[in-house]
């Protein structure tokens, strides 16, 4: 028979230290999705996302006041 072993509590799996669960995005209108849910899911930006679209995405994303996990990745500010 398995055993129960060290698994997280349902409700807490899979969820960020900061209360919200991470959602892969890899375009605009996966960041639309997350409209009326802003309060539960964070961003997280797919690596393979070039930098245009990535900008595109974090623009967005402050638009519905979205938390993007990782916002600095592949992004060159201007100087």
């Amino acid at each position: 028979m398995p055993k129960i072993g060290y698994g997280s509590d349902k409700r807490t799996r899979y969820m960020l230290p900061n209360g919200l669960r991470k959602l892969r995005v890899t375009n605009v209108n996966d960041v639309d999705v997350l409209l009326m849910h802003n309060k539960s899911y964070a961003v997280e930006i797919a690596r393979t996302v070039g930098g245009r679209k990535r900008v595109a995405i974090l623009e967005r994303a402050k638009a519905l006041g979205l938390k993007v996990t990782n916002p600095h990745a592949k992004v060159r500010t201007e100087e």
